[in-house]
């Protein structure tokens, strides 16, 4: 898969917690920096797929870690990254699970989720994951239209 080297600090940085409210406040972040940027195309898109990604980020912490002490699990173990850089915007979803690896799958017609990373792919001019550090860093990136 393609990677993505940003050297800026990024405009947007969010400690998350293993709560799924997380998802609308990562969502309300991510709309009101694009908005003060002025990519406002972009809004939409780049909050369902903030969606998408913070929610699988999420459900996979919550299943690896339900054993583990509640405070661990309120613990900030999910970050939220966005660059910006002419017309050009970066999100990157950081969890503690490096070994998990974000597949595209087909899901069944009846299935009600499973399509999340297929959301990102179509919106998305790129798309990818890295694991660095005992960390795993799935990224999206979007393009304004000229």
């Amino acid at each position: 898969m393609t990677t993505v080297t940003v050297i800026r600090p990024p405009y947007l940085e969010l400690a998350l917690t293993v709560d799924r409210s997380e998802v609308s406040r990562s969502r309300q972040a991510v709309a009101r920096a694009l908005r003060d940027l002025g990519h406002t195309s972009l809004v939409d898109d780049a909050c369902l797929i903030v969606s998408e990604l913070v929610t699988n980020a999420i459900l996979e912490s919550e299943k690896r870690l339900t054993f583990l002490a509640r405070d661990f699990l309120t613990s900030s173990r999910i970050k939220l990254k966005l660059y910006a850089d002419s017309g050009r915007i970066l999100l990157e979803v950081w969890d503690a699970l490096p070994n998990e690896v974000p597949r595209l799958r087909l899901p069944d017609i009846g299935e009600e989720g499973g399509r999340g990373l297929n959301i990102v792919a179509q919106l998305s001019a790129k798309w990818g994951y890295s694991s660095v550090c005992g960390w795993k860093c799935v990224w999206a990136l979007l393009e304004a239209a000229p």
